[in-house]
């Protein structure tokens, strides 16, 4: 049971104990609280594009959330960076001087940077998360209201300022590394390019069928029609050939003996018109004679006119077939030179054709590197077409965009210097009550007369009846403890 009285006792008798700490401890929260500035906070809310260069289907939007996240990270960083923090205290200044009076000698210090870096921090809109959408807040802390303004506004602009000189850069290394790609590509492409046109003049006027058989692949080119065309020549050029040498034949019999000549075929005499019909003339003038012998006799003038006739025709027709074997001997020879000629073009068109056949493969695989590394070279250019305007773009846009001015809190964040001192005053009371009860055991008090009587009264421990009691003036402190000796008696009984 808790014994009030005698808690209060062991206060008053040890009131030095508690109120000695209770008395530094608030005298050192007054002095914190007459010495520590006050702060004010500040936000900027900004809101961030993206980069318009290469996204023309929604410029200046994120394609993805996580662009978006990175970019607002990126920013966080340099917002808290050493150059950026340093660059905007060097243009605000030094805050104001303080209870004694003394100004920095050096600004901003190591130690101001660090502060100050504290002071700054980045975030969200609330209730939402960070990197989710394009807008977001820059908070920051300072001496005054009107410091607080000027370091956001500062701030903004230094972290503009670094932003546009970090694009600079990340074009500049970009363009230079598209620039030695660029000079890359157009080495190969130049290299493959001297290949295909060293071939292509290998190739010479054949490289139209070339390109066709490449192309298509199904080889029913010029040269592969040329081929046909000159191959159906050789072919009818022989059959004719073969012909002729039959009907020469024939003809040479048929010198010797006309009624050989009867017996050959028309389709070929087609050649020989004025044979044929010589031909058909001595049959004609066979059938006449054996019609007029049929009803007449031999030395019948009709008769005899009928075989002078056949004999006129017969002598006409071995004339003719003396000029017709010359005819054919001549002509026999214009083939043979036809087909000798036609053969060599026949091997001409051959022989390129294999040639085309041979180079087929290396000239596609040739081909398909030009294209391909032209298809690079180009998108390289593009790409470095894109580096240079935002190179260009980086001292000429922004992109951060400022919602307003610079919102300054009303009131001085952190506790005020009466919470501050009421604060250190409760602190000082728990620790001395708390130092007092860790040291004192309430048990153990004892009352003051008995402890004066055992000073005044005994000697060695044995007590004077027959010496007086001395009479003493009760001080405040003894009259507090006496009376709560007193009241803790009463309740006991």
């Amino acid at each position: 049971m808790i014994d009030l009285p005698k808690i209060l006792a062991v206060l008053v008798s040890h009131r030095y104990r508690w109120i000695i700490p209770t008395a530094v401890i608030t005298i050192a929260a007054v002095g914190f609280a007459l010495l520590k500035p006050k702060m004010w906070s500040a936000t900027q809310t900004l809101v961030l594009r993206e980069i318009s260069i290469g996204g023309l289907d929604r410029p200046g939007a994120f394609a993805r959330p996580e662009d978006m996240k990175t970019a607002q990270e990126t920013i966080q960083t340099i917002a808290r960076s050493r150059e950026v923090v340093t660059h905007t205290l060097e243009k605000i200044g030094p805050p104001p001087s303080g209870w004694w009076g003394m100004a920095k000698k050096e600004w901003p210090s190591a130690d101001d940077i660090a502060a100050y870096r504290d002071y700054i921090s980045v975030s969200s809109p609330s209730g939402t998360e960070f990197g989710t959408t394009e807008i977001f807040s820059i908070h920051v802390e300072a001496e005054s209201q009107e410091r607080a303004a000027m370091f956001a506004t500062t701030l903004c602009n230094e972290l503009d300022m670094q932003l546009e000189q970090v694009r600079d850069h990340k074009a500049s290394s970009v363009v230079a590394e598209l620039e030695e790609s660029e000079r890359l590509a157009a080495d190969v492409l130049s290299s493959a390019t001297k290949k295909l046109s060293k071939l292509e003049g290998d190739v010479g006027s054949d490289l139209a069928e070339l390109r066709i058989l490449n192309e298509s692949g199904s080889g029913d080119g010029n040269l592969r029609q040329q081929f046909v065309q000159v191959e159906a020549e050789l072919r009818g050029t022989r059959d004719q050939q073969q012909s002729n040498d039959q009907l020469l034949s024939l003809l040479e019999t048929a010198a010797e003996n006309p009624q050989e000549l009867l017996a050959t075929p028309n389709s070929l005499l087609d050649s020989q018109p004025a044979l044929r019909r010589l031909k058909d003339g001595l049959v004609d003038a066979q059938l006449r004679t054996a019609q007029l012998q049929g009803t007449r006799t031999a030395d019948h003038p009709a008769v005899q006119s009928a075989l002078q006739a056949e004999e006129e025709v017969r002598e006409h027709l071995f004339r003719e077939i003396a000029i017709a074997v010359r005819g054919m001997k001549a002509e026999r020879s214009v083939l043979q030179q036809r087909i000798e000629g036609y053969t060599k073009q026949r091997d001409e068109v051959r022989s390129r054709m294999v040639h085309l056949a041979e180079v087929r493969a290396s000239y596609g695989n040739l081909e398909s590197e030009v294209r391909q590394r032209s298809e690079t070279l180009a998108e390289v250019q593009r790409n470095l077409a894109d580096a240079r305007s935002s190179l260009a773009a980086a001292h000429a846009t922004s992109l951060l965009t400022r919602v307003g001015l610079p919102e300054v809190s009303d009131y001085p964040i952190g506790p005020s210097r009466k919470v501050i001192v009421a604060a250190g005053l409760l602190g000082g009371l728990a620790c001395g009550l708390g130092l007092v009860f860790l040291t004192v055991n309430p048990a153990h008090l004892e009352e003051p007369e008995q402890v004066e009587l055992a000073a005044n009264g005994s000697i060695n421990g044995v007590k004077n009846e027959s010496s007086p009691q001395p009479v003493r003036k009760l001080s405040f402190t003894d009259a507090l403890i006496h009376l709560a000796k007193r009241a803790s008696q009463t309740s006991t009984r």
